[in-house]
């Protein structure tokens, strides 16, 4: 970027980094603009486009000079009003903008985002595109009387959306083999094209040639009905191969055109979103790539951190009233340019991407925003881009300790685990093994590759708060392969079940494994944590019900409810027959009071004997020496039946 002290241009303005905050849309203001200035408007257009002829003219300077920066706030000043975007429909203003952004040179490269006039002329043809689009399809008037009736909405915001729902429509047609090129007077249509094909090729070199600057400008700015330019670039690919013999897209063509898509998806905004989607997966299949592939879609750029920066901040944007949180189809198209880009260098922004996508997907799952086969199908290319992303290979060979700890910790904070065990309980045990293989084996290789990159000492400390609800998940698949169903676990879809279960088991154990966290889980599980009435429907803790209920004196019985601890006490009241022992005077249940979960029921019948008080360290070796801890339990368990 270059730097805010450079000075204006004398011809092109202010220089990338001077000029984006004069085009956000806190910057847009509803105006009037009376005759003079509607007058000058279409002189200018006429003007600019009068240009279009200079395309690929070397002389920068001459060619431009008739058309100043003024020139071009004259016309783009038309989309305050609504009554003023017809001005827009000028005769070949959009190839003279095209035309003009490439004479702006920076060291001999055209660099049109470089400077302000360049950027201007971007936006004009943005405009200029999109309502030619909604002419041709006969929603100009309904969009500019939406304007008007939506006063309290930026004028730029109800076109932006309008000509999504154009390019919606147009893609789809395209989808179904129906006609959609006539919108852009290309194709079968007998009108005058939009763009001609000539200056169409020319926007698309010049937008691949200044990639990194286009990326730093857009993210910095509002730019009104981008799906209008990635429908007339992705209909360019088609375009061109049926012009060929024999006809076939041009791989590098359709290489160039997609980065440049997935760039301006990380900037698009919500209302963008739709069209943008379809166009990306048709991208992709013209590649002959499938997200999560782990094939590399695109060659590392010379902006990855930009590219980086770009994936958070559409992931946690800051103007949610347009930025709202994309679709996770989207979150895995856009995945694939972060995994192109890893590098050395890039290690820092990981636990960031990590924490914001884990979260998206998080809200996905709980608002059921799609269907439960696509969002399983989703978090499952989620995995296989985070496991892409950690790969040797593409970034430094050994991540910092600070490092690796914010990666872990991004993935506890942002309780991943849990995201994948919800997924896996909602794998359907009776259905072919093939459909569930592929996400069980997704979630065995991520591990062992986290658990293989980072060292065990921070595996075991970033996670050992999990041990307890890894024992609830587990707790979960037994009770399901063995429970459900239990009349029929003779018949094949009993076994089915009970074998499904039994490998999610080993792969959540695997996990465990991986995470450096089995002594944690033992420990857990001998701890006692849970509710220690034996007849407890809940024994640990599914239903999310803490052990936080202790006698207010003693604090020696974690339970979890109040009908818990009258079993309790119903057994140490028969304990104390038993043993001919006098339980002391009960206590009121208090909650949280300190709990101290290792000891057992025994324990505490010893512990309420008549008799001197025994510290809560010496109770376990004091009940030892009359009665084994085994043969208590024992006979705690004969008394409950």
């Amino acid at each position: 970027m270059l730097a805010r002290t450079h000075p204006p241009h004398p011809l092109w303005g202010r220089p990338l980094g001077s000029y984006t905050d004069a085009y956000q849309l806190s910057a847009a203001r509803r105006e009037i603009h009376g005759t003079m200035p509607r007058l000058l408007a279409n002189a200018a257009a006429t003007q600019i486009g009068t240009c279009s002829n200079l395309i690929y003219t070397r002389n920068s300077a001459s060619t431009s000079e008739p058309v100043t920066i003024q020139t071009l706030e004259t016309i783009v000043k038309m989309a305050d009003d609504a009554d003023t975007y017809k001005n827009f429909l000028s005769p070949r203003l959009m190839d003279g903008c095209i035309a003009l952004m490439q004479t702006v040179k920076v060291s001999g490269k055209t660099s049109p985002f470089s400077y302000e006039y360049g950027y201007l002329c971007f936006r004009v043809f943005l405009f200029s595109l999109g309502t030619y689009m909604l002419l041709a399809s006969d929603g100009l008037e309904f969009a500019i009387d939406n304007m008007f009736r939506s006063p309290e909405i930026e004028s730029p915001l109800v076109f932006s959306s309008h000509v999504a729902s154009v390019v919606q429509v147009q893609s789809q047609r395209a989808t179904q083999g129906l006609d959609c090129d006539s919108i852009l007077g290309w194709g079968l249509s007998d009108n005058k094209p939009l763009v001609s094909l000539e200056h169409a090729k020319a926007l698309i070199e010049i937008l691949w040639d200044d990639r990194a600057n286009m990326l730093k400008a857009l993210m910095s700015t509002y730019n009104p009905a981008l799906s209008g330019l990635l429908f007339l670039m992705w209909r360019y690919i088609h375009l061109d191969a049926s012009r060929r013999n024999p006809p076939k897209p041009d791989m590098d063509l359709v290489k160039r055109i997609t980065e440049i898509h997935f760039r301006c998806m990380l900037v698009a905004t919500s209302d963008q979103g739709g069209p943008l989607v379809g166009i990306g997966d048709d991208l992709c299949e013209l590649m002959g790539i499938t997200p999560g592939e782990g094939i590399m879609m695109f060659s590392k750029s010379n902006d990855s951190q930009t590219i980086f920066e770009a994936y958070i901040k559409r992931l946690d944007p800051v103007d949610t009233r347009i930025y709202a949180p994309p679709n996770i189809l989207m979150i895995t198209i856009l995945l694939e340019l972060l995994v192109s880009n890893m590098g050395p260098g890039l290690e820092g922004f990981l636990p960031s991407v990590f924490a914001v996508t884990t979260g998206r997907f998080w809200s996905a799952w709980i608002g059921k925003e799609e269907s439960q086969t696509m969002l399983l199908g989703s978090i499952g290319m989620m995995l296989e881009h985070f496991k892409s992303l950690l790969q040797a290979n593409s970034r430094s060979s050994v991540l910092s300790h600070s490092v690796q700890k914010d990666i872990l910790e991004s993935f506890a904070k942002s309780d991943l685990l849990d995201l994948i065990a919800a997924a896996i309980f909602c794998l359907n045990p009776c259905a072919d093994e093939n459909l569930n293989f592929n996400l069980l084996k997704t979630v065995q290789t991520t591990f062992e590759k986290i658990g293989a990159l980072h060292t065990p000492a921070l595996l075991e400390e970033c996670f050992r708060d999990y041990a307890v609800d890894w024992l609830k998940v587990q707790h979960q698949f037994i009770i399901r392969g063995t429970c459900m169903e239990i009349h029929n676990r003779q018949n094949a879809a009993g076994q089915r079940r009970k074998s499904h279960y039994e490998v999610c088991n080993g792969v959540w154990d695997l996990m465990a494994r991986m995470l450096r966290q089995k002594d944690n889980v033992e420990r857990a599980r001998k701890s006692g944590s849970g509710c220690m009435f034996l007849r407890c429907q809940d024994p640990i803790g599914i239903n999310s019900k803490p052990s936080n209920f202790a006698c207010s004196k003693c604090k020696a019985v974690p339970y979890c409810s109040r009908r818990c601890q009258s079993g309790i006490d119903l057994i140490l009241t028969t304990m104390s027959d038993q043993f001919n022992i006098q339980p002391a005077p009960s206590h009121p249940p208090q909650e949280g009071g300190g709990l101290n979960p290792g000891f057992q029921q025994g324990a505490a019948a010893a512990h309420h004997a008549k008799g001197p008080h025994i510290p809560d360290e010496q109770v376990l070796s004091t009940l030892d020496k009359p009665l084994s801890r085994e043969e208590l339990q024992k006979r705690q368990e004969e008394l409950n039946k």
